[in-house]
């Protein structure tokens, strides 16, 4: 048995990290301002956990976190459209609370640091499928926080002797995504309301395509990368293109009903098409994406469903 510490871990990825971190035996402590996190992700499993309720940016105290094995750092602003009009708000949040996750794993000699990074670093990269090696090409403050990110975890785990590992995720999708933040992912919005009968907006003509993965195959990537890794980033998604009209689609033929759709004009500086090459993941820690889109949609569906 370790022991963790996951910032950001009653958020939407976090609290389904944190919930497998308990049931896979490990000592867990949780730090959480309760931002963007709910309480109510945290009753399964991870309720078993230490909660430490602290805002990243103002320094981790080992006298509440105590000695840990590893680090695991979800916690971030995570709108790309709110980064480019807040600009100092995600350097503040995304690179000063990184910043001191790595002032503890130095203090304490936490001897591994594993980070949520973004697709959104590739940005408007010209590739079909994006590999590792894709030239970075960041659109908003977000994505070059998270680029930044990566770049810091590699300078100070050579200078503090830490090891490292980046996931570059993918479009994220699951139970327990906030519909209530006006830039949720589009997963999200149309799942909440296949399941409650409510009509969507779509922006622009929808043959926009992404690699939409999971929230249980990213734990699992975690899971892969917790102790070592021969590199320090990785792509994680499915290597599978869908597009939004493919979405509706499908969640339509789930829900058994169509949606009354609005049509939107197309977001600016919308990227047309994001597609993962996972092939360094696969071979170096055998990461293989479990759930098809049709069943992650399913799950998702039936999470958001009233109950009474």
């Amino acid at each position: 048995m370790s022991r963790y510490l996951v910032t950001g871990g009653a958020g939407f990825i976090g609290s389904h990290l944190c919930d497998r971190l308990v049931q896979e035996g490990h000592d867990l402590v949780i730090l959480e301002d309760f931002s963007s996190g709910k309480q109510a992700n945290l009753a399964g499993p991870a309720s078993a956990a230490k909660l430490v309720q602290a805002d990243v940016r103002s320094g981790l105290s080992a006298q509440a976190i105590g000695p840990c094995d590893g680090i695991i750092h979800l916690a971030a602003l995570i709108s790309g459209f709110d980064s480019l009009r807040s600009p100092d708000d995600y350097l503040q949040a995304n690179l000063q609370g990184l910043l001191r996750v790595i002032d503890y794993a130095a203090e304490a000699s936490v001897p591994r640091v594993l980070f949520a990074s973004s697709s959104t670093v590739y940005g408007s990269a010209a590739a079909p499928r994006l590999a590792e090696q894709t030239l970075p090409q960041p659109m908003s403050v977000y994505a070059a926080t998270k680029l930044m990110g990566e770049q810091l975890l590699a300078m100070y785990g050579r200078l503090h002797g830490f090891t490292h590992c980046s996931l570059r995720l993918f479009n994220v999708y699951g139970p327990r995504q906030a519909t209530d933040h006006p830039y949720a992912n589009v997963t999200c919005k149309f799942s909440h309301a296949a399941a409650n009968g409510l009509p969507i907006d779509l922006y622009g003509d929808g043959a926009q395509s992404r690699d939409f993965i999971y929230v249980e195959d990213v734990v699992d990537a975690f899971f892969a990368v917790l102790d070592a890794s021969p590199s320090s980033v990785y792509n994680i998604g499915t290597g599978r293109e869908t597009s939004i009209r493919e979405l509706i689609g499908t969640l339509e033929s789930i829900a058994g009903r169509p949606f009354q759709i609005s049509q939107q004009p197309e977001w600016p500086n919308d990227i047309r098409s994001i597609s993962a090459d996972c092939s360094r993941a696969t071979a170096e820690i055998g990461f293989m994406p479990r759930v098809s889109v049709e069943q992650g949609l399913a799950n998702t569906v039936d999470f958001f469903r009233p109950r009474g």
